[in-house]
């Protein structure tokens, strides 16, 4: 971000999120996420304040919010106009749907802009991806499921596949499947903190299995990915990138993620720095580390400005990609709205910090590159 933040505009920079959070700010107790954004913008002091659907008067333009009072040291409440800039953390409640694409209305109307999207659909992620003659050689086989024979096939072809929800975060609606010699097949997922692994004699006791699982949900198979392991653990990987004050990428960090033994999935267990990763644990030289990371950057930034370019512009993606035994880089889904916990886990606070800073200041760019008529300082 170029200038003096003290005294360039000040644009107006609403956060939606859940409304039990703004519960948490009545009683002065904010979640992490929030706290930590709001103690970024001590430095970047744009007009910030937290809202939920229930609090948007459309017929008055005007939105309740909390924001932070610095000389009072307590979150206030008070009606502040709609915004330069919104920063969707949450998904929309049926209930609100109208309500939320009135608001966008009238913000984009008046030229303000929109930072985060809803999250992403696996199956038309997979189908935008698969176009481009690059990013194509990363994705996995995969196809979405209209009839039990999509799936046989796939089971014939590989070993193990991956079923996944079109839509689903933190690693809810996955469920991985291993063939067994004598028409047996392992099906394993993960559901509230618990792993689930279960055996079963033939395909229609398999689909029976299946079908309970995704309760009329929309999924997709893929192809399972001969993941690395390291101590009986599987392994993958999760980048965190975002626009920085300028409008160019910053990749904040690389979190490889260390599966809990037989889980299908790593999003709950241990988490690990990508540079430490490689040249502790799989002995990498910096020569051998610099050239990989350099292979795994451009992979990460190709498919950020793809996305970008498909979808319209995003503040911010977390990537999920994989390494296989054989060093071939793999992208497993995107994530529009991350929870950070990986990063968190890995880099600490400063990162955290990082990352909530660079929105604000993004924020900030992009409300002062449309000319708008912002708040001064």
């Amino acid at each position: 971000m170029h200038g003096d933040k003290e005294t360039a505009p000040r644009p107006v920079m609403a956060v939606l999120v859940k409304s039990k959070f703004i519960s948490d700010l009545q009683k002065q107790a904010p979640v992490s996420r929030i706290r930590l954004l709001a103690e970024a913008n001590n430095k970047v002091k744009n007009i910030l304040y937290f809202f939920s659907l229930k609090d948007v008067k459309l017929n008055e333009q005007k939105i309740t919010g909390y924001y932070w009072h610095k000389t009072k040291n307590r979150w206030l409440r008070r009606d502040f106009s709609f915004p330069d800039i919104l920063y969707i953390r949450y998904g929309v409640d049926k209930r609100f749907t109208r309500i939320f694409a009135k608001l966008c209305d009238a913000i984009t109307g008046n030229n303000g802009k929109l930072i985060t999207h809803y999250c992403f659909d696996k199956w038309r992620l997979y189908q935008v991806m698969s176009k481009d003659p690059v990013l194509k050689n990363y994705l996995p086989m995969t196809r979405t499921v209209k009839k039990r024979e999509h799936i046989k096939k796939m089971l014939r072809r590989y070993p193990v596949v991956y079923l996944k929800a079109h839509i689903g975060r933190k690693g809810e609606n996955v469920l991985r499947v291993e063939v067994l010699p004598g028409d047996s097949y392992r099906y394993s997922y993960y559901l509230n903190q618990q792993l689930t692994v279960r055996t079963v004699s033939g395909f229609k006791a398999l689909m029976n299995a299946v079908y309970k699982f995704f309760r009329g949900k929309k999924f997709l198979v893929q192809q399972g990915i001969q993941l690395l392991k390291f101590n009986n653990r599987l392994i993958d990987m999760r980048a965190e990138l975002q626009r920085r004050g300028d409008g160019s990428l910053d990749i904040v960090g690389i979190s490889v993620r260390h599966g809990r033994p037989g889980s299908p999935i790593t999003t709950h267990g241990d988490v690990s720095r990508f540079d430490d990763f490689y040249m502790k644990n799989m002995g990498y030289s910096k020569e051998q580390l610099l050239k990989f990371k350099y292979a795994v950057e451009k992979f990460l930034l190709g498919v950020y400005e793809y996305i970008d370019k498909y979808y319209g512009m995003y503040a911010e993606i977390g990537i999920d990609f994989a390494i296989d035994t054989s060093n071939r880089i793999w992208f497993i889904e995107a994530n529009s709205r991350s929870t950070h916990v990986s990063l968190n886990k890995a880099y600490g606070k400063a990162a955290l910090y990082r990352y909530n800073r660079n929105i604000l200041e993004y924020a900030r760019y992009l409300a002062n590159k449309t000319g708008k008529d912002v708040t001064p300082a």
